[in-house]
């Protein structure tokens, strides 16, 4: 089952393109527990849309990385990635992984609130 949790993601109008800007790790736990989970991811993804519209994807080598030993999902998004906010406004976020067993499971959702700064 999935989180429903809000984030926020800015877009730093003077910062360097490769600045990071949002920075998470989210280590996935066994339903019910705080044990890791026994499984390892085979893909994963993380999508900021906006209805059918999306404004951003990561997958794994883009932004995202599968940590196994900590059974962990790192995101790392930068200002050029986020170059897509042209104000302020709130938009839906998604991230998913693909266990080894082809079992597809969301494991965040929920809104954005998208920042543009200076």
């Amino acid at each position: 089952m999935a989180e429903n949790k809000p984030i926020e993601l800015r877009y730093y109008r003077l910062a360097p393109d490769d600045a990071t800007v949002f920075l998470r790790i989210w280590k996935l736990t066994a339903a019910g527990t705080s044990d890791p989970v026994e499984r390892s991811v085979e893909s994963a993804g993380f999508h900021v849309n906006l209805g059918r519209r999306q404004y951003l994807t990561l997958t794994l080598g883009n932004g995202l990385t599968w940590d196994d030993t900590t059974k962990s999902l790192n995101i790392r998004i930068t200002n050029q990635q986020t170059a897509f906010i042209r104000e302020d406004g709130e938009l839906q976020y998604e991230a998913f992984v693909v266990w080894n067993d082809g079992e597809t499971q969301t494991i965040r959702e929920g809104t954005v609130t998208a920042v543009r700064v200076g």
